[in-house]
């Protein structure tokens, strides 16, 4: 008893280990490679920020890098794998294309943690999808959400915004289950037993897959569902974790045929009495399975081809009930969209009342206004004076995205409203429609520390707007202050007259702080002036490396 107390103690640890290091390795290793890059070989971070700067320098970086290239080598790499292991049956080498196919996942979630995710060597085999389509392809996985939309749904019934919850509980669970998986497989193993089937091998039959698919949902769920992060590429995450999920029910069942194969009967007798991934009722799993019985004509794939097919058929049904949820196309106004009646106004509105101070419902709930056209535009303009400094910010947001001129006086009103996010969105909204009425409040309001939050949004919409009083104030934002101001009061200029930038970021090529040199470099080459590549070509020789990477880069551009 003793012996067998201290083998099974010996086993769990054993499969602790093993499940944390795979788990701990999975997100450390790139972290210390990415350490490496930077600390040993100086390898920069690029493409801080968002608009039309970091979208050049991200191509710029593909560009002169070749990850176009590499992307397109890499999904090659990815699919041989996975066809590799499915034709030898080597399931190794199929689950590694499957993990492959996870990896951008995982570059959307480390996206803000460093610079491999940031400017997409994990997310490099997403430039293959994105080269191809006009609408987010990537969207095609977004039937992967329905369970966590209904879940969202069924807890908000009880006022609770449950989203940090089920991150943790698919991801927690999905742990325990690999674990635990991991154990009773070792121990049948150590037991001299061919086929594991005790404990959760009696719930699942591939307890450890259904674990990493469980937890790996959990870890998508961190991302958010547009494409409007941090850095300009952004892209969703669904159809990745939805062929590597496919990919992984295929190996399932390749493994199946060689189990069979290995132990015939009694491996047969075991599935007959355990589900294939999760316990579902007899009816449900009657109908979920029917494409697949049409295909093997019995209860189980027992050839390879059919495998396969099962894989591609199940994959197109999930893409095309995506397509209830994808953009085709990518921008609408109120005007143009359809009311889609799945919500009455007047429920909408009831329940922004009740969200309170609740950022993420009032979030929620607005997202279904503009939809409502003219209804919703007017519903939008009555909430853009509400008390509630959360309902004036996400309605002006709105109003400001769907460039509504009735709302300008409003806008304007609310540039010196107490609250810096309300000013922020009202700032915006004027940039987005270009208001020459708001010109000189915006220059005014360039000299009231008091909103010194809001300087770059002020910069921004000067730029947007284009009157060329704007500049010599513009142009005091270059003279220190937090580089990133600077950016964007060179970039402001530059929109107004792109003569004028130019001088401007000639001058900044040589400023102390770096990162106003390397924005200044993104903006001569965003001139397209040939004057700007004498000066560029003089800064081969800079300390850093991104300015010679851009200036190299830049140079190569204004030569074609």
């Amino acid at each position: 008893m003793k012996r067998k107390i201290l083998n099974n103690a010996g086993l769990l640890i054993l499969a602790i280990v093993f499940s944390t290091g795979l788990i701990f390795a999975f997100i450390e290793l790139p972290r210390l490679l990415d350490a490496s890059l930077q600390n040993n070989l100086g390898f920069p971070q690029f493409d801080q920020g968002g608009g039309g700067s970091s979208a050049l320098k991200t191509e710029l970086f593909i560009q002169g890098l070749h990850l176009r290239w590499i992307g397109y080598g890499s999904l090659i790499l990815i699919m041989g794998l996975i066809i590799f292991g499915y034709s030898t049956r080597r399931s190794g080498w199929a689950l590694a294309g499957a993990v492959g196919l996870f990896i951008p996942v995982f570059g959307q979630f480390a996206l803000s943690m460093f610079f491999l995710a940031g400017l997409g060597f994990l997310r490099v085999g997403w430039l293959p999808f994105l080269d191809v389509s006009s609408f987010d392809l990537l969207d095609l996985g977004k039937v992967i959400y329905v369970p966590y939309w209904i879940l969202m749904w069924f807890l908000g019934l009880f006022k609770w915004n449950a989203h940090n919850f089920l991150t943790w509980v698919f991801m927690d669970s999905g742990a325990f289950l690999f674990t635990w998986g991991v154990l009773l497989w070792f121990k049948s193993r150590y037991e001299g037993n061919k086929v594991a089937s005790a404990w959760i091998y009696k719930i699942s039959r591939h307890p450890q897959y259904l674990g990493w698919i469980l937890w790996s949902y959990g870890f998508i769920l961190f991302t958010p569902f547009i494409n409007d992060m941090k850095k300009s590429w952004a892209v969703p995450s669904s159809l990745p974790w939805l062929l590597m999920t496919m990919t992984i029910v295929g190996i399932c069942m390749l493994e199946e045929i060689r189990m069979m194969e290995i132990t015939g009967g009694k491996y047969q007798e075991y599935r007959k009495d355990s589900p294939f991934l999760v316990p579902l009722p007899t009816w449900l799993n009657k109908i979920l399975t029917w494409p697949a019985r049409l295909i093997t004509k019995g209860e189980y794939a027992s050839k390879r081809i059919q495998v396969l097919w099962i894989v591609l058929i199940y994959t197109g049904i999930l893409m095309a009930l995506s397509l209830l949820w994808v953009d085709l196309g990518k921008s609408k106004n109120i005007s143009e969209s359809p009311d889609p009646g799945r919500k009455e106004l007047s429920e909408i509105m009831a329940k922004l009342e009740e969200a309170g101070d609740n950022r993420r419902a009032i979030s929620a709930e607005m997202n279904h206004l503009p939809q409502h056209r003219e209804a919703g535009k007017d519903s939008l303009l009555v909430l853009a004076t509400h008390p509630n400094p959360l309902m004036r910010e996400f309605a002006i947001m709105h109003l400001g995205r769907e460039k509504v001129l009735e709302g300008e006086d409003i806008y304007i009103q609310s540039m010196y409203d107490s609250t810096w996010r309300v000013r922020g969105s009202a700032i915006i909204a004027v940039g987005a429609i270009r208001s020459e009425k708001a010109v000189d409040s915006l220059i005014q309001m360039l000299v009231n520390p008091r909103l010194k939050n809001n300087i770059f949004h002020i910069y921004e919409a000067l730029g947007a707007i284009g009157d060329p009083k704007a500049i010599p104030y513009l142009a005091r934002g270059l003279d220190g202050g937090e580089h990133y101001n600077q950016v964007s009061a060179l970039n402001a200029i530059l929109q107004i007259d792109a003569d004028t930038g130019l001088g401007y970021a000639l001058s900044e090529l040589d400023d102390d702080n770096v990162s106003v040199r390397r924005n200044a470099v993104i903006t001569c080459i965003q001139t397209g002036n040939q004057a700007a590549k004498e000066p560029l070509m003089a800064l081969f020789s800079d300390e850093d490396f991104e300015v010679r990477f851009y200036a190299l880069q830049g140079v190569k551009r204004l030569e074609n």
